[in-house]
């Protein structure tokens, strides 16, 4: 995932990049689904975090591993994409 602005972030972009680093299979990736039901601990959202500050140059971590583990996707998704620049 190359550099995103927020019309270009959205849960497609969330869910891809779980399938990348988790290798989560598609039918487990919806916006629905939450990261407790994916299973990921606090140290798999530490990591994603920093992938996706890496990849949007934007600090998430800690809007990533603050959220709730039953929150969906798409909301997170939502969330992130409306800290990038616009």
């Amino acid at each position: 995932m190359a550099e995103k602005t927020v019309e270009e972030f959205g849960t497609e972009s969330l869910l891809d990049l779980l399938r990348e680093l988790f290798a989560f299979p598609d039918e487990m990736l919806t916006p629905a689904t939450t990261f407790d039901e994916l299973g990921l601990d606090s140290l798999a959202l530490m990591e994603l975090g920093a992938v996706l500050e890496e990849r949007t140059g934007v600090e998430l971590g800690t809007l990533v591993e603050g959220m709730s583990r039953s929150e969906p996707l798409g909301q997170v998704a939502w969330s992130i994409a409306h800290l990038l620049p616009r």
